[in-house]
C-alpha cells in the first residue's frame, strides 16, 4: 500500500511539475511574441478565438493564455469581447496537451523519455543565451511528464489488487456526475486540468473507470481550471472580472451540453 501511496504522490508530483516547466518554459520563449499578438487584436473575435488556440498550443498553458486575457482587459489593452475570443481559442488549444499524453498509449515515448531529459538538460546547461535555455527546459519538461505517466501506470496493478480502491472506482467515480465533481475538485486543487486528464488516462487505460467515467473527469477539468481565472480577476476592473465569469459560464454550459451527449 505505501508503494501505491508513494507511486501516485510521485507520479503525479512529476506529471504537473513537467507540464508546468514546459509550459513555463515555451510561454519564455515565446512572450514577446504572444503579447505583440493578443495586444494588437481588435475588432475581430474570429481572430482573437484563432490567436488564443495557436498561442496555447504553443506555450501548452491555457491558464497562462487565460490569466493573461484578464490582465489585458484589467489594463485596458483589448476590449471584453475579444478577450473572451481569446479564452474560447485558450480551450481548444489546451487539448493539444492531451492529445500528446494520448501518445504514450500509441507509441510508448517513455522508452525515450530519459532522453529527452537528458537532452533537455545538456541544453539548459550548456547553453549560453537564455532562449535555448528556455527551449532545453521546456524539453525536459516533456520528458518528464512522460515519467510521471509511467510511474502512475506502474502503480495501476496495486490499485487494482486493493478491494478498497476498485470498490471506490466501480461504484462512484463511472458515475458522470460524481465523477464531474470529483474532477473539478482535483483540477482546483492542484490547479492543473492537464494533470488530472493525465490520471483519467492512466485509470481509463487500466480499466478501472469507463469511457463514461473518464470523459465525467475531465469535463470536470473544464469547471475546476475557471478558478485560476477567477483568483487573478479579484481586485480587477468590472471588464476583468466579465472576461473571467465568460470563461466560467462557457465552461459549465459546455459541460452542461457534453453530459446531456455522453451521459
Amino acid at each position: 500500500m505505501m508503494q501505491l501511496i508513494f507511486g501516485l504522490i510521485g507520479g503525479t508530483a512529476l506529471l504537473m511539475y513537467g507540464v508546468e516547466m514546459m509550459g513555463d518554459s515555451l510561454e519564455r520563449v515565446s512572450g514577446p511574441v504572444m503579447k505583440k499578438v493578443l495586444s494588437a487584436l481588435t475588432g475581430r473575435v474570429w481572430k482573437a478565438t484563432v490567436a488564443g488556440g495557436v498561442l496555447t498550443a504553443l506555450v501548452q498553458s491555457s491558464t497562462a493564455i487565460t490569466v493573461l486575457a484578464v490582465g489585458f482587459v484589467n489594463a485596458g489593452l483589448i476590449n471584453l469581447k475579444n478577450a473572451v475570443g481569446i479564452i474560447y481559442g485558450a480551450n481548444i488549444g489546451t487539448t493539444i496537451t492531451a492529445q500528446f499524453m494520448a501518445q504514450y498509449y500509441t507509441f510508448k515515448l517513455t522508452d525515450i523519455a530519459l532522453l529527452v531529459v537528458g537532452l533537455g538538460f545538456a541544453v539548459q546547461f550548456l547553453a549560453k543565451r537564455r532562449r535555448a535555455k528556455d527551449i532545453g527546459s521546456a524539453l525536459m519538461g516533456f520528458g518528464l511528464m512522460f515519467l510521471g505517466l509511467k510511474i502512475l501506470n506502474e502503480g495501476v496493478p496495486f490499485i487494482k489488487d486493493n478491494a478498497s480502491v476498485r470498490y471506490f472506482f466501480e461504484r462512484y467515480a463511472n458515475q458522470p456526475f460524481i465523477a464531474v465533481i470529483l474532477g473539478m475538485l482535483a483540477t482546483m486543487l492542484v490547479h492543473s486540468s492537464s494533470a488530472t486528464i493525465g490520471i483519467s488516462m492512466v485509470l481509463a487505460q487500466a480499466g478501472l473507470i469507463d469511457l463514461n467515467g473518464a470523459i465525467g473527469l475531465m469535463l470536470g477539468d473544464n469547471i475546476g481550471t475557471c478558478i485560476t481565472a477567477q483568483m487573478a480577476s479579484i481586485g480587477a476592473n468590472i471588464s476583468a472580472r466579465r472576461t473571467a465569469w465568460a470563461h466560467t459560464i462557457y465552461n459549465v454550459i459546455g459541460v452542461l451540453l457534453a453530459m446531456a451527449i455522453f451521459a
